[in-house]
């Protein structure tokens, strides 16, 4: 067996112990007196017995990015419960033993949170309550026995999958029934957030994996373009200790394969900017965060990736940006707006790429740019009072163009010599943001570099398959849908945007050529709503005249689906908003024949406005049924 097969063991058996001796939750977690300090110096004595009918201890960090979302919840519950007439009372937990009381005054101060935080600096307060995830919540009755240990709410149904909103309020729920006198229905439920992790490096440099030999390759390669400091991960993953004190959260998340955010199946080819992890890599990660995470020899430490700074690809020829600041709450739901920009170009342009960048990085998650010649955009906005206006999916238009998109760890590549997409003069600029709060208010003002082709010569634009013909009853998990579109000349493939909403789970689109043979043009697995980007084949390839592209999806309306809208499961048609649901498959094309473009894309359009319109008057008869 090699190392890795080794530590792998090692690291089964320890899941195994850890499953085991999560089976017993300890039963008077302050049986012994403790006294802590909170983060601003104050004593908080810690019997077994307490006045109060129930006591609320909430672990927490300030990098865990569900920990963060629940500061804002917490926040307004300290406000109700720690009174001097409630019958309760909260105190969060500091998980984090690396963070000195100063950095959490700092955090504290950052996101407006005046709940008392204890410093469990040597981790006894979590070794008392058995802590597993973070955030996870404990509740004590008045005899300081355990009587609820769990999630919060079930906003998060797992990790990496935000519900809209919250169904029920379980903590409060808890609280309720023990200051009622009365059993709590569901002691035990399964907290949703980052490990509790505490870790003891080894000093033996011949460790079977280590930090330096093994994992910084990874970690380099495929994480630090994003956790890195200023840019949008949580955390950064630079150092040792970055690495070290999150080790079984990074092996769970690239397990889950929820990191790095990368979605499509490596079936079909490659596309541009990849970022998946092999297997062997995953096992690595697991190996060293179930074996002590040695650090290892520095004299294999890889060289940090250099990354430039300011613009990419060097200083664009049009920087556009947000007409005003935008006020992302602390909390809430996931927003989508839509920003109008004018954009003022004397003449027609091809755009080879564009650069995104985020005015607010800890909440802006990704940005579709679409292009308005119609003043359609701008009719919307004119009925909101804040900058731009708000729609869920799409931009609530039909677009006249798209200059492309950013995703976090997307880098800018321009498209083939001389070739570009259509920015047609008197257009506006639609940015799209998808907001993800983050537990602190923030402003965002982003901005875009766009790159015009110096001398263009063919124009890329877009086609897609669409179906309007969702009709999903409740608890159905596997409705499948199909939707087709026939090439009606020879087209060069460069790239494609799978589109689907919160039931979205699987979508595979092939092409079947005229000769009978069939190509895989992409498979995304496991459809997630929050990472959608746009994939650029590596090598661009043709497809010919009549060729027809059809694309196949998967939805799951059941209950156990933990992106559901909706609890219970309601019955799911086509439409724009939350609730609603949508198959789309955008691929940008390009065609020797240039005066065959417009004929192509009115064609798509037609098509798509009596799709459309058929799909709302049946869904007006079905109504009325």
């Amino acid at each position: 067996m090699d190392r890795f097969a080794v530590a792998s063991l090692i690291f089964l058996l320890l899941s195994l112990t850890s499953l085991q001796a999560a089976e017993t939750s300890p039963q008077q977690p302050l049986a012994e007196n403790i006294s802590l300090l909170d983060s601003t110096g104050e004593i908080h004595p810690l019997a077994a017995a307490s006045p109060k009918q129930a006591r609320v201890f909430v672990f927490v960090t300030g990098e865990c990015p569900i920990s963060r979302g629940y500061f804002p919840l917490l926040g307004r519950l300290d406000k109700q419960w720690n009174t001097p007439e409630s019958k309760v009372s909260l105190r969060a937990v500091w998980a984090d033993v690396t963070d000195t009381p100063a950095e959490i005054r700092q955090f504290a101060k950052e996101f407006s949170i005046d709940l008392p935080i204890l410093v469990d600096r040597d981790g006894q307060l979590g070794q008392r309550f058995q802590t597993k995830f973070v955030p996870e919540a404990f509740v004590l009755d008045a005899d300081g026995k355990l009587v609820y240990r769990g999630r919060i709410d079930d906003m998060y149904r797992e990790i990496g999958r935000k519900r809209p909103e919250a169904s029920e309020n379980t903590l409060a729920d808890a609280v309720a029934a023990v200051v009622a006198g009365l059993p709590v229905k569901a002691a035990v439920t399964e907290a949703v957030g980052c490990f509790y992790e505490s870790y003891a490096p080894l000093e033996d440099e011949a460790a079977e994996v280590t930090y330096t030999r093994d994992v910084a390759p990874i970690l380099y390669a495929n994480c630090v373009t994003c956790h890195r400091d200023g840019e949008v991960g949580p955390f950064s993953l630079v150092t040792y200790e970055d690495a070290a004190k999150r080790a079984r959260q990074i092996a769970r998340v690239c397990q889950s394969r929820l990191m790095p955010p990368w979605k499509v199946a490596e079936r079909h080819g490659e596309f541009e900017g990849q970022r998946t992890l092999t297997d062997k890599q995953i096992a690595v990660l697991k190996a060293w965060a179930a074996t002590n995470r040695a650090q290892g020899d520095l004299a294999d430490m890889p060289q940090l990736p250099k990354f430039p700074e300011g613009w990419y690809l060097g200083e664009p020829d049009l920087i556009v940006e947000m007409p005003a600041e935008f006020a992302v709450p602390a909390d809430g739901r996931d927003l989508y707006q839509n920003f109008v920009i004018p954009i003022d170009v004397p003449e027609d342009k091809f755009v080879a790429t564009v650069e995104f960048k985020p005015g607010a990085p800890s909440v802006v998650h990704h940005s579709l740019l679409y292009l308005d010649k119609n003043g359609a955009a701008r009719m919307l906005d004119e009925r909101t009072p804040e900058p731009g206006y708000g729609t869920f999916g799409g931009p609530g238009f039909l677009p006249t163009g798209s200059i492309g998109g950013w995703s976090p760890g997307k880098t800018p590549r321009k498209l083939p010599e001389g070739l570009g997409r259509l920015l047609g003069k008197g257009s506006d600029l639609v940015m799209q943001i998808h907001y993800h709060p983050s537990g602190k208010a923030e402003k965002d003002r982003s901005k875009v570099g766009i790159y015009f082709v110096d001398k263009p010569k063919q124009e890329a634009f877009a086609l897609w398959t669409s179906s309007f013909m969702h009709d999903i009853k409740p608890g159905e998990s596997d409705y499948r849908l199909k939707a087709s579109y026939t090439l009606t000349e020879d087209v060069t493939m460069l790239s494609m945007i799978p589109h689907m909403h919160l039931l979205g789970q699987t979508m595979n689109v092939v092409a079947h050529l005229p000769d009978g043979t069939t190509r895989d043009l992409i498979h995304v697995p496991q459809w997630d709503f929050n990472w959608q980007d746009e994939y650029v084949f590596a090598e661009p390839f043709q497809l010919p005249k009549g060729t027809q592209i059809v694309s196949e999806a998967s939805y799951d309306n059941s209950e156990e689906n933990p992106s559901n809208p909706s609890s219970p499961p309601q019955r799911v048609t086509w439409g724009e908003e939350t609730n609603d649901e949508m198959l789309y498959c955008f691929f940008l094309v390009t065609t020797e024949k240039k005066e065959s473009i417009p004929p192509m894309v009115i064609d798509r359009l037609t098509r798509e406005g009596i799709d459309r319109a058929a799909a709302r008057l049946r869904l007006k008869l079905s109504s009325r049924k």
